[in-house]
């Protein structure tokens, strides 16, 4: 008897006893994926040299975070605050289009609905000026004048010890009288000979008239509007216009190479800090986290990291105003169109490039800083940008090889264990490392 209890154990216990193969999927590609470390030292510091350039910061985004960040040069801290320049424009635009959310504005709307002067091209005066025309470059305003120039920099300017020859306004009264045909500032090179929704022209002083519309719109400047409805919602604690609001040593300093302006600049001249006026079009200053941060806007459809700024369809709306230059179908995001991607101020240029939309596994981005204000610094910038892309494209295309592992499922009095083991997933990398030596 008790020989056959023994027997029916053993046989509850081998049939209860199963291995069951399977093939697991990586949760996130972060348990598979090799580190990214693009091999790019030795030609960003070829590209510097050449070009007289004393510090670049740079990054690569993935999906939601930062994957890879350095500093080359004389400063190397990844905190580092550069100006924005144009990618300021972004951020114009993104408020424009959250007051649009909110339905305090139509983007067809004359903007002499809300400014406290007329808005007109002189040559078209019967033509109304919309938010979409301003967006877009469309409005028939010029990109700048020396005279803007002046007037938006004119700390900078004096820093170095020229006098501004005109009696500039504050803001935002010098728009008016900048833009207004009875204006004490007016200046007709502020317009350009086309008719207003006809031709696209980039224009700074386009997008200080959004910026000024902002403020009349919601009641706040539009460094408190960002401020309260971008910068606090993302987390973006080191993003403002007034280099002053920063440590002295967190922020880039001023280079250019035999300024013209400077009689006695000689070879690669550091200057002083400045702010400028330019609000909407190009006074911002930030680091690479906090880019990265409003980067992650554009990637995901209004949303960085849980927090909405767009609602979806307002997002569609502002990518469907891309610029005139790029096809339907590129997968590169002019980030919302407008130029902004791209930021030239003096002494400093900036790029910020994403890629999305189903062209990708997952969406991402390059963010490059640097503070050499001439022209080769710009090609540079760019440069530098394009060596990481070609990177991350193909760090994009690797996958996870998937690996058997099995499942043991044991019985014991009635009661189910499952144990399951998986093992290590193996990488498609022989092809990456290949390709990116």
């Amino acid at each position: 008897m008790i020989k056959n209890h023994k027997l029916l154990f053993i046989i509850l216990l081998l049939t209860s006893f199963v291995i069951y193969p399977i093939t697991a999927k990586a949760d996130v590609d972060s348990e598979c994926l090799p580190p990214f470390e693009p091999s790019i030292e030795e030609e960003v510091y070829d590209i510097m040299t050449q070009t007289h350039i004393p510090s670049v910061t740079t990054a690569v985004i993935r999906n939601n975070s930062i994957i890879w960040a350095k500093g080359y040069g004389e400063q190397q801290e990844l905190d580092l605050i550069y100006p924005l320049g144009s990618v300021t424009k972004t951020f114009t635009a993104t408020a424009i289009l959250q007051l649009y959310d909110q339905g305090l504005i139509q983007l067809d709307d004359d903007v002499n609905d809300y400014l406290p002067f007329s808005l007109r091209h002189p040559n078209y005066t019967d033509t109304p000026i919309t938010i979409r025309m301003l967006l877009q470059h469309k409005s028939g305003l010029s990109k700048e004048s020396d005279y803007y120039w002046f007037g938006t920099m004119e700390e900078a300017l004096q820093d170095l010890g020229l006098e501004n020859p005109y009696d500039w306004l504050p803001y935002p009264d010098w728009i008016e009288g900048y833009l207004a045909s009875n204006g004490s500032l007016y200046d007709p090179i502020a317009w350009t000979p086309y008719e207003p929704g006809t031709t696209r022209e980039y224009s700074n002083v386009g997008y200080d008239v959004l910026g000024y519309l902002i403020q009349l719109i919601s009641g706040e400047p539009i460094w408190d509007y960002l401020q309260h409805n971008i910068c606090d919602p993302l987390g973006m604690d080191s993003t403002g216009y007034n280099y002053t609001s920063f440590e002295l040593e967190r922020l880039a300093i001023p280079y250019i190479y035999m300024f013209e302006l400077d009689p006695e600049s000689t070879g690669n001249k550091a200057y002083p800090h400045y702010n400028q006026i330019n609000y909407g079009a190009g006074g911002i200053r930030t680091n690479i986290f906090d880019l990265a941060k409003f980067l992650l806007v554009f990637l995901h459809n209004g949303v960085s990291n849980g927090t909405r700024i767009l609602e979806e369809d307002t997002f569609q709306t502002m990518v469907s105003l891309k610029s005139a230059w790029l096809e339907p179908t590129d997968p590169l995001i002019q980030w919302g169109g407008w130029g902004g991607t791209e930021g030239d101020s003096w002494a400093f240029h900036t790029k910020g490039w994403g890629y999305y939309d189903g062209n990708t596994t997952v969406p991402y981005g390059v963010i490059t800083f640097l503070n050499q204000g001439m022209d080769e610094g710009r090609d540079a910038c760019f440069d530098i940008t394009m060596l990481l892309a070609q990177y991350v494209h193909k760090y994009d295309v690797l996958e996870c090889e998937p690996t058997n592992g099995f499942v043991i499922i044991v019985s014991i009095s009635g009661f189910l264990i499952l144990i399951v083991l998986r093992r290590k997933f193996s990488i498609k990398q022989k092809k990456y490392n290949e390709d990116i030596k």
